[in-house]
């Protein structure tokens, strides 16, 4: 355990191959934990809709091909800048096959160009190719971390420590399956601060142009990334302030930076100059959006949405499991303060960006979770030291059980992930929920369940026996109720609420989401339970779960 504190330099200044070789050794512990979270994540990619993947991706993909303007923005209802261009771009290398050929064989055509797209625009294949992509991108995060510990001087311990944690966090695995612009965010956004913090520690001034293009690449995936770039800006300048208290250094230096920055961003987004009116007009559009409401999102700004992102931070974010989840934010609170006592720039850096973001949507009156993925490699990198810190202050005996502690920790979120993945193929087979939920009733005999006709209608459906502790009635004494996906979130989805952590007992369907989050997220059926207290709370009444 005497690894846990010791430190050493993420790369030798060497040259050639034995710099590529050091390099690979350096990043070899890494290797189990991609596999883990990569063999999961492929598993579960097939988890049905979603429903953001079309707009400002498949739908703009749709409007070229009516007009052969290629642009994110179009006629076609979907088509839209409400996401940076990068999303468009994307989406586009999920038919380079098709481009492939058409460009190989087909004649130089709109109409040409059309027949060989069109076919595979909505359809699985290409849906598939184009969530590969996403995911490998946001796969990438995980390096990128592990990387940045190691970076800030820290050992291989500590390094692996925090991109398992990344790697474990359900919350990350599901979200980077999505043809969704957050999660690469996040991955370019993190890749900024890493060149950031290689060109300070370095004192090599090309990693601060990679952590300007990083920057611009994050923003072209969604705008809210333009919120790295002042950090880069800041971390330069006050390195160069260090080193030549020269102010025209500094404004030099930031006109590069932000001109970097800038023309990424247009190289991506091409719309913002081309078509400026729609463009504007989407974000002012998406503005109001988190500035009034968002039916279950909507949230009150100020304390009480900072409140419920640190109850997501603390409950959800780091297990799927409530009780690990919390310890790992313990951790995450001593490690972020022993970071900002160092005084070293760029861990002060991330942390403040972490604390203006979440500042920042703080202030807004919605609240979908994947908005806050930016930062979670930031409480990630403070949940490793945090953790590094507390087994530096144990005996040798209490530190070998702490690590035990630790694996068994990292195994059961990983088996999380696997679960969740394996319940994703089951999908399809509603008989094999069926019967998951008829077993969880039957070993509590004591507590009665009151269930819809709808789902009543739907077990008598299956081979087994319905067990006596069912009730239809909701009249008769009952602790919990049970309903269909179908008849409750899909209905009444303007008024369900989100961000309820605890809304549900337990949830027998497909697992591509957390559905305390996403409640309303369409496409697969499951069987819900709730406690009858929680059910009053929610829009759909007893009256209608006797509905045939």
């Amino acid at each position: 355990m005497e690894l846990l504190t010791r430190t050493e330099p993420l790369l030798e200044h060497t040259s050639g191959s034995a710099h590529i070789k050091n390099a690979c050794r350096q990043l070899l512990p890494l290797v189990p934990v991609l596999v883990c979270f990569l063999w999961a994540s492929f598993y579960g990619l097939n988890f049905g809709v979603h429903w953001d993947e079309a707009t400002a991706k498949f739908l703009s993909i749709k409007d070229t091909l009516q007009t052969g303007v290629f642009l994110q923005g179009g006629n076609t209802p979907g088509a839209a800048y409400n996401y940076g261009g990068l999303n468009y771009l994307l989406t586009w290398a999920g038919f380079a096959p098709e481009i492939s050929h058409f460009l190989i064989h087909d004649p130089f055509t709109l109409e040409a160009f059309s027949a060989a797209i069109r076919p595979g625009l909505f359809e699985l294949p290409v849906k598939m190719r184009v969530r590969k992509l996403y995911l490998l991108l946001c796969a990438l995060s995980i390096v990128w971390l592990y990387s940045l510990t190691l970076v800030l001087g820290r050992s291989r311990i500590e390094a692996l420590l925090a991109a398992a944690i990344l790697a474990a966090s359900w919350e990350f695995a599901y979200h980077s399956r999505w043809i969704a612009p957050d999660v690469v965010m996040m991955q370019f956004a993190l890749l900024s601060f890493l060149c950031l913090a290689m060109g300070m520690t370095r004192k090599t001034e090309r990693w601060f142009y990679f952590a300007a293009v990083a920057a611009g690449l994050a923003t072209g995936t969604k705008y809210t990334g333009a919120l790295v770039l002042p950090f880069v800006v800041a971390g330069v300048s006050h390195m160069q302030w260090r080193e030549s208290r020269s102010l025209s250094s500094i404004l030099k230096w930031s006109t590069r930076l932000i001109g970097m920055a800038v023309v990424t961003f247009v190289t991506t987004s091409p719309g913002i100059l081309l078509d400026p009116f729609h463009f504007v007009g989407e974000i002012k559009y998406q503005q109001h959006i988190y500035a009034t409401s968002w039916f279950g999102y909507t949230v009150r700004a100020g304390l009480p949405h900072l409140s419920a992102i640190l109850k997501y931070f603390s409950l959800v974010l780091f297990s799927h499991y409530w009780f690990i989840s919390v310890v790992f934010a313990l951790f995450c609170i001593v490690g972020l303060v022993a970071l900002t006592l160092e005084l070293r720039s760029p861990s002060l850096l991330a942390i403040v960006f972490t604390v203006v973001y979440v500042g920042y949507f703080s202030a807004q009156a919605v609240m979908i979770v994947r908005n806050l993925l930016v930062v979670v490699p930031f409480l990630c990198l403070g949940a490793a030291r945090g953790i590094i810190v507390f087994s530096e202050r144990l005996g040798t005996r209490s530190r070998l059980i702490f690590a035990t502690i630790l694996a068994i920790s990292f195994a059961v979120n990983y088996g999380w992930e696997v679960y969740s993945a394996v319940q994703i193929k089951h999908r399809y087979h509603p008989e094999y929920f069926s019967k998951q939920f008829l077993d969880y009733v039957s070993k509590s005999p004591s507590g009665t369940v009151l269930l819809s006709t709808k789902l009543l209608n739907h077990l008598q459906q299956s081979t087994h026996q319905i067990p006596q502790n069912l009730v239809n009635n909701p009249d008769l004494p009952h602790s919990k109720v049970a309903f269909l996906q179908s008849e409750g979130p899909d209905v009444h989805w303007e008024n369900w609420p989100s961000n309820w952590w605890g809304m549900y007992e337990v949830t027998f369907g497909s697992q591509e989401v957390n559905l305390d989050a996403y409640p309303t997220f369409v496409g697969n059926e499951r069987i819900i339970v709730t406690s009858s207290e929680h059910f009053k709370k929610l829009p759909l009444k007893a009256a209608e779960l006797l509905a045939p």
